[in-house]
């Protein structure tokens, strides 16, 4: 009987946290938006200038930038070079967090590289319940397999003990 009504705890608890990860996605999206549409207009500034100055692409142009002997044109390529990469894994970040189902996001956002954006998500984050219905058949989902996970050495335990 104490092993129901915990299970039921058990699951309650973890399905109003498996509600939160939806709205921390939401949040994690709209943090990152910001972010990349602010490195999108610096990427499509460097394109601009790479057409400008005959370059056939922004990296052929950071690639000559890299290797011209001035030491601050060289850094400025180098810089460029990562303002690109992160553009590119910005990119990739927007589409898992629109298009990838909440466990894609979940896995996502809880990478331990991510977890300083996470951190500043976290500030502003309150908790709510999310309104989509695929995000509520994914927390249900979720909050059992959990529940079942948890709870299956606890009854193995409980069941070897009543036996004996």
């Amino acid at each position: 009987m104490i092993t129901n009504i915990l299970d039921k705890i058990l699951f309650g608890v973890l399905l109003l946290m498996a509600f939160q990860v939806p709205i921390i996605a939401d949040q994690y999206l709209q943090f990152v938006s910001g972010y990349y549409q602010s490195t999108k207009n610096q990427v499509e500034g460097y394109s601009e200038n790479a057409i400008k100055h005959e370059y056939a692409n922004v990296y052929a142009m950071i690639a000559d930038f890299r290797k011209n002997s001035n030491s601050a044109v060289r850094a400025d390529g180098e810089q460029k070079l990562r303002v690109m990469k992160e553009f590119e894994e910005l990119k990739k970040a927007m589409s898992t967090l629109k298009a990838g189902n909440i466990f894609e996001k979940a896995w996502f956002m809880f990478n331990p590289s991510r977890w300083q954006s996470l951190k500043k998500v976290m500030e502003n984050f309150r908790p709510s319940i999310p309104l989509a219905i695929t995000d509520i058949i994914y927390s249900g989902i979720l909050a059992m397999i959990l529940s079942l996970l948890i709870m299956w050495p606890i009854r193995s335990f409980i069941g070897r003990r009543k036996s004996a």
